[in-house]
């Protein structure tokens, strides 16, 4: 085992475990391999693990996870429930190009929000019973050789003081950890998502453990995790906030110098640009910029095609700011004026939009609800416009799901399809963020409506945060009213 002697002054091993603290030698010294207060004070705040996110609330979530699991078990096993519990969640795998070639690391959230960690080869475990939690990182310290190419990584003594977990241990002692801890707790449950591992490798230790062993249960702790993910904190709200102003402004530069761009390509550029300028880490997912018909292409990512001053673009794109992604779609006309056709449907898409988040009720209204809200308001305002027969009353919902047959709204936060676990029925609390984002698609060779609207693709989408007495748009400032479009643009 490597160990920093200058950073520890006390080793305690048991199992392959190490439990290490720091001596009184600079912070500096450390091993992190992330951003930390000492290292990035323009980053991370005094007793942050992550920007804006204390170390003592990652060790809340770890022992709110592990009661939450213990109630979860109790109530579908009636009171029977393993004598000890471990928890094992791991870290994303760096996956590369080719070669040593590496593709961007990005952390698996349910990882990052029980730990902060941001580093691949590390592993969460949390040992609990009904009333009592333990959380141990295994990870794997750098070498020196390591650190020459790719920097440090984190340490056994930096992953107690610095992340705050109550053990950590090299990486390589999981394997006989997870067996020696089974045959001092023969009555042991296991939680692990093994229907839909994150890293094959830890995939392939868990299956042997769960092969050779007898275990008592073992269940996914997704949807308990996902339930608790869905409500945001204060300090999490606050970064909600802030990536959606990031996204919200880099949108609405990006659609002021539309006249100045003449290719997808470039939009894309400008939105990307204008987010990391703010602060964000880089953009939440592939942003749509669509142009014309490519905009009636739902999940359109190419953005190879020319712009001209008479189509509308469609760019659905957003920032993910230190672990916190927005999600915002605008649609304007790229040479600065609507025309008739595209106003209509434009209006028809806005007025949706705007009376499905008036509609929202804290406690009440439920993501599917604004489903079926949607295609009652849409099949309305296209009726009226001429792109569903008014008469059409008793299939209007089959007419609707033609023209806009994607969802209206999901949850938002680490990830912009956020908390896949919890459902869609549960009434929106406060802390709960989502979008609503209606959309209406007419291909161009859509031959069943008037020539007029053909080729013209519309969505407008907003990340809106449920509170106490109603809702908060956190996209607002990327104006989405047809006047102030037009006048952005002149």
């Amino acid at each position: 085992m490597n160990i920093n002697k200058k950073l520890m002054s006390k080793v305690v091993s048991k199992f392959g475990r190490s439990y290490s603290v720091f001596s009184k030698s600079s912070p500096l010294e450390g091993k992190y391999g992330q951003p930390t207060e000492w290292t990035h004070p323009h980053i991370i705040g005094q007793g942050e693990v992550n920007k804006g996110i204390q170390k003592s609330e990652f060790r809340t979530r770890r022992e709110k996870i592990a009661e939450n699991l213990i109630a979860e078990k109790i109530s579908l096993k009636n009171n029977q429930t393993g004598d000890k519990h471990l928890l094992i969640v791991p870290a994303a795998k760096r996956q590369y190009m080719v070669d040593k070639i590496p593709y961007f690391y990005r952390q698996e959230t349910d990882f990052r929000y029980l730990t902060g960690c941001l580093q691949p080869d590390t592993v969460l475990v949390i040992e609990f019973s009904s009333n009592w939690s333990k959380s141990v990182l295994f990870c794997k310290e750098s070498s020196p050789y390591d650190e020459k190419w790719e920097g440090a990584k984190i340490g056994y003594g930096e992953a107690v003081n610095f992340l705050g977990f109550d053990e950590a241990s090299p990486l390589s002692s999981l394997e006989d950890y997870l067996y020696n801890f089974k045959k001092l707790n023969p009555k042991l449950d296991v939680w692990y998502d093994y229907m839909d591992p994150t890293n094959f490798d830890i995939h392939k230790i868990m299956l042997n453990f769960i092969q050779d062993t007898n275990i008592n249960n073992i269940d996914s702790p997704r949807s308990t995790l996902h339930n608790m993910r869905v409500v945001k904190s204060p300090a999490e709200v606050s970064l909600m906030r802030t990536s959606c102003a990031v996204g919200a402004e880099a949108m609405k530069r990006t659609i002021r110098r539309s006249k100045s761009l003449s290719t997808e390509g470039q939009f894309l550029a400008s939105v990307e640009f204008e987010s990391r300028m703010q602060g964000a880490n880089y953009l939440a997912y592939p942003p749509v910029v669509a142009a014309g018909n490519n905009a009636n292409t739902i999940h359109y990512i190419a953005s190879t095609s020319a712009v001209h001053p008479s189509e509308l673009v469609l760019m659905d794109a957003g920032c993910e700011f230190h672990g916190y992604a927005s999600d915002i779609t605008r649609t304007w006309p790229a040479g600065g004026s609507f025309s008739d056709p595209q106003r209509c449907v434009y209006e028809a898409v806005l007025d949706t939009q705007q009376r499905l988040i008036r509609g929202i009720v804290p406690g009440v209204t439920t993501i599917n609800g604004l489903y079926n809200d949607m295609q009652d308001i849409l099949g309305k305002n296209l009726q009226n416009i001429g792109l569903i027969d008014p008469n059409d009353e008793k299939y209007l919902s089959a007419r609707t799901h033609e023209f806009c047959p994607h969802h209206v709204s999901h949850y938002l936060g680490m990830d912009v399809h956020d908390c896949g676990k919890a459902s869609k029925k549960q009434p929106l609390l406060p802390g709960m963020v989502i979008t609503v984002e209606p959309g209406c698609y007419i291909p161009a060779s859509k031959g069943t409506v008037d020539r007029r609207f053909r080729g013209i693709g519309c969505r407008l989408e907003d990340d809106v945060l449920i509170t106490e007495n109603g809702v908060e748009v956190l996209s607002d400032g990327c104006p989405n009213t047809i006047e102030e479009l037009e006048g952005l643009i002149a």
